[in-house]
């Protein structure tokens, strides 16, 4: 991603995290035994970022076991010394079964930007609720940085007409 003017470093994380479509989720387990996976994402308009996982996968089950997680969203094609990113520090818990519709819309057109097919017709609430393999996850922010080359500011991604 070339360099832009941002104004604000929020507005910099903000343009980071739209023009990204991948982020990796790192967590660990009850014995703080770390593990990092990458996951498809997509966010809504306060920043709760959401991904899709098979609840048995090894990052799922460390959010069972414990909900803080940090994430980081990166154009990884960067040249050295260009590279940008945002860092997140947040809770994560399994998408509550009364919200699976919404972040199935939510995730569904960030996925399927273009597409005619109602988001629940392509992916059904049924199938991610309940007993289901794979579950929705939801990511709460708690504390944002964007980063650049030595360098690391906090930023509040949600305000976007307050300075940095």
């Amino acid at each position: 991603m070339p360099w832009k003017p941002f104004k604000t470093y929020s507005e910099k994380g903000r343009h980071i995290i739209s023009d990204n479509r991948y982020m990796v989720v790192a967590t660990s387990d009850k014995k703080a035994k770390p593990w990092a996976a990458p996951v498809f994402f997509a966010y809504d308009s306060k920043y709760n970022f959401y991904f899709l996982s098979a609840v048995d996968s090894r990052h799922a089950e460390n959010i069972s076991e414990n909900p803080n997680v940090s994430i980081v969203i990166y154009d990884s094609t960067s040249e050295i010394g260009l590279s940008d990113g945002v860092q997140i520090e947040a809770k994560a818990s399994m998408v509550d079964e009364k919200d699976v519709a919404r972040v199935i819309k939510i995730y569904c057109d960030r996925l399927f930007p273009n597409s005619d097919v109602p988001a629940t017709q392509r992916y059904k609430p049924e199938q991610y609720s309940g007993a289901s393999e794979f579950r929705f996850f939801k990511v709460q922010v708690v504390q944002t940085y964007v980063t650049g080359v030595d360098r690391r500011m906090d930023v509040d991604l949600a305000d976007r007409d307050g300075e940095d």
